[in-house]
């Protein structure tokens, strides 16, 4: 996962995560990990509620496949699960194509 890295922060019911690098095969399965622990986490520590929006800063992603696609729609039922919405910031051109072309742009709220 060389590269590749996951930042969390808490704002009352507002939880950003940002992505940096590349979302493929190689990095998921840790960011799955990685993403499952840190919105778990500020559940856990949440004096103020439950977390209720989740965005992902996606603007430093410079890479992502099927994979790594996989994962944000998987972001998002965690999301759904928890009567959260979930929102993408800043897609880079590449991922906006990949998100319209298989037409998982309208998972995400704007």
């Amino acid at each position: 996962m060389s590269g590749t890295r996951i930042d969390g922060t808490r704002d009352g019911d507002r939880l950003l995560i940002t992505l940096h690098g590349s979302l493929d095969a190689m990095s998921v399965e840790a960011l799955q990990s990685q993403l499952y622990d840190l919105t778990r986490l500020h559940d856990l520590i949440g004096l103020t509620g439950p977390v209720r929006q989740i965005h992902i800063d996606v603007a430093g992603v410079d890479f992502c496949d099927a994979a790594g696609l996989r994962m944000l729609v998987a972001a998002r039922r965690v999301a759904e699960a928890r009567q959260a919405t979930c929102h993408l910031l800043g897609p880079q051109p590449h991922l906006r194509w990949l998100l319209h072309a298989t037409r998982a742009d309208d998972l995400f709220d704007s």
